[in-house]
């Protein structure tokens, strides 16, 4: 063909090369045309999702991507679109998907999805590797079934978070090729289906938070098939995760011999298991490196050691929340050499923690929590953990001072939980300067001395604890001033210095101060923390009047000054604060009449009571009696910059960042 620059047949040449290199090659019609109805389908009758589509590119579109070469359209990604205000639930039409040839990836999770319109219809998707319909509504399995032979490529199937009944579908047995099936939190029982010992090539499996009760066979007869438990028959699988079901019986590890790559295993929260240890023919040559044991209430003894050749290559061990009891294993370096995570909290064991705990040198997690462990901490269990990011000794009887334990070689520490033990000296070491440290909780134990003292030597060479986020003291004998070294602390959120010893804690943008010994007025930086939504200074020593500049605080919904000296009126713009849930006055020396309207007509006596000039609704005393009213100050001139103690000062409460405190009235509860 003859080109010319100056005949017109150039330009359709023209055109083709400059759209090959300018890639505007589009979708195809009939994909174009079916995102749009799925668009539309999935807004019916008046949702939102995608207002942001627009041009005929939908390869462009939000949640759409295609194949380079061919633009057909090849995954799919419309997780939680549709508008949750839509209370109807949606069922697809899965014509619209089946025009999408080339598809491999269909994420549909989260979008209210109760099954499909013409289900059958998906069979023609010969190339859809994932399919995720997670966190949706399907409670019918028929609405699963594709045929036989359907989706030949699919490997990846999560059908968790719906609300599937009965049996697991046979027909999801059909997808011979599936290597991860996932079905955790639905309300699948009874026994599991045998066909999925069909399933050979399945490497992931997860059918925990479900009402399954097989009994698990103690010594199977491994030259024949066992048709109530299927695990045994599959070869190529890695993850089996059984948690929290109803399976009973005795648990041997002999049950999965033929498993020779599983790797992780998790059975926890099987109330009615039994675990078999006590024979050496019951552990089979498996590669196991995470085991989960955790809340099978039947589980007890000694600490489990004998996993056979398990225990020397578990990098993971978590045997919380059963019945163990008796000593820690003096020897566990030499068991578990290995391992990474250990949790064995909410047990009986007892005695102390053997040093011995200090030689896992790549342990990364330790919770040893709610055992009736005492003696002191061994200074070989931080001395010597390089690796170590959270560790939890809280709720035992530890006692000894821990100035020396917090050590530099600990410097990849994160959390940190001490809290209801007896432990004493200094709360805070001296020398404690953590780069990562985020969460100290050492709440309930005998702390006592001087907060301004700790930390100072790491504070002339660095802020302490800058990531610091939690730090709770709350139930020691602390005094002095609040240290200026909490100032520096920008990413502080939770700070408890409170008293209480009692009850559990609830997590709010508070300030604390209860049960101290604060005397003075109320520092007027209070009111910079504009974002507070819980205020407790009760049960200390201040005085003064409860100035309007507290009104400021226009988010309260906690307001307690109960057990104090505060005198003067309760004025009026108190009203203002209209998130009031609690107000708390009682016992000091208030008078005047008691502010209506709003919060205030909601609450009770016992809010005012012991002020004997108060007057007003709900009291019975009528304000028509005169009552002498103590001398009138200056209430700004009282909401002092600082208010001095001879335990506690406030000295740098303008420079916190709006502070997590914890509100312990006894009103609110929940756990720390």
């Amino acid at each position: 063909m003859e080109i010319t620059f100056g005949n017109s047949t150039f330009l359709p040449i023209f055109s083709l090369l400059l759209c090959m290199c300018s890639g505007c090659h589009r979708c195809m019609d009939e994909e174009r045309d079916a995102l749009l109805q799925i668009k539309d389908s999935i807004n019916s009758p008046e949702g939102t999702a995608f207002s942001s589509w627009y041009g005929e590119d939908c390869c462009q579109r939000e949640g759409v991507q295609c194949n380079a070469s061919t633009t057909r359209v090849s995954s799919i990604f419309f997780n939680y679109r549709r508008d949750p205000s839509l209370l109807e639930n949606w069922y697809p039409n899965a014509t619209l998907f089946a025009q999408f040839k080339d598809l491999e990836i269909l994420h549909l999770g989260g979008n209210q999805i109760a099954g499909f319109t013409s289900p059958e219809e998906l069979h023609s998707l010969k190339h859809l590797q994932q399919l995720n319909l997670q966190g949706n509504s399907i409670e019918n399995a028929s609405h699963l079934c594709w045929g036989k032979g359907a989706l030949p490529s699919l490997y990846y199937l999560d059908l968790s978070g719906n609300n599937l009944q009965g049996f697991i579908p046979e027909c999801l047995c059909d997808s011979l090729l599936l290597k991860q099936l996932i079905l955790f939190y639905n309300h699948l029982h009874g026994q599991i289906s045998p066909c999925l010992s069909n399933m050979t090539a399945l490497q992931y499996l997860d059918l925990s938070s479900n009402q399954f009760s097989d009994s698990l066979p103690t010594f199977p007869n491994l030259g024949h098939t066992i048709l109530t438990f299927p695990f045994h028959n599959l070869p190529s699988i890695d993850t089996l995760i059984l948690s929290k079901n109803k399976f009973r019986g005795k648990f041997s590890f002999s049950i999965f011999a033929n498993l020779s790559k599983l790797s992780h295993l998790e059975i926890s929260y099987n109330p009615y298991l039994e675990l078999e240890t006590e024979s050496r023919t019951c552990f089979p040559s498996i590669k196991l490196i995470e085991l989960s044991l955790a809340g099978c209430n039947n589980l007890s003894g000694p600490f489990p050691k004998t996993f056979g050749n398990i225990s020397s290559r578990l990098t993971s061990l978590d045997i919380s929340n059963n019945g163990f009891y008796g000593p820690l294993l003096e020897d566990i370096h030499l068991i578990f050499p290995e391992l990474l995570y250990l949790s064995a909290s909410d047990n009986g064991f007892n005695g102390g923690i053997p040093p011995s705990f200090g030689r896992l040198k790549r342990l990364q997690y330790l919770d040893i929590s709610g055992n009736k462990l005492h003696g002191e901490i061994p200074y070989l269990l931080t001395s010597n953990m390089s690796c170590l990011e959270y560790l939890d000794l809280s709720g035992n009887q530890l006692h000894g001072e821990i100035q020396y334990l917090l050590t530099s070689n600990m410097s990849r520490l994160q959390y940190l939980y001490l809290h209801d033990n007896n432990l004493r000296g200094d709360a805070l070491p001296r020398n404690l300067s953590f780069l990562k440290l985020e969460v100290i909780h050492l709440g309930n134990n005998d702390f006592t001395g001087n907060l301004l003292d700790s930390l100072y030597w790491s504070l002339l060479q660095s802020p302490a604890l800058p990531q610091l986020r939690v730090l709770s003291l709350s139930g020691n004998h602390l005094e002095g001033q609040i240290p200026h070294w909490l100032c520096q602390m920008r990413h502080l959120e939770t700070l408890d210095l409170s008293d209480f010893s009692h009850g559990h804690h609830l997590y709010l943008p508070a300030l604390d101060l209860s049960s101290n010994r604060l005397t003075g007025s109320i520092p007027v930086q209070i009111t910079q923390l504009i974002a507070l939504r819980a205020l407790n200074l009760s049960h200390n020593k201040l005085f003064g009047e409860l100035s309007p500049e507290l009104t400021k605080l226009t988010d309260l919904e906690v307001l307690d000054v109960s057990h104090d000296k505060f005198f003067g009126e309760l004025c009026p713009e108190f009203t203002n604060l209209t998130f009031l849930e609690i107000f708390n006055v009682s016992f000091n020396n208030l008078s005047g009449t008691i502010p209506v309207g709003y919060q205030f007509s909601t609450f009770d006596a016992s809010s005012y009571i012991g002020n004997p000039g108060l007057c007003g609704n709900p009291l019975s005393r009528n304000c028509g009696v005169v009552v002498e009213k103590p001398p009138k100050s200056n209430a700004n001139e009282l909401l002092s910059n600082m208010a001095t103690t001879n335990h506690l000062l406030f000295p740098c409460i303008l420079f916190l960042p709006v502070v997590n405190f914890v509100y312990l009235g006894g009103l609110i509860s929940t756990s720390f």
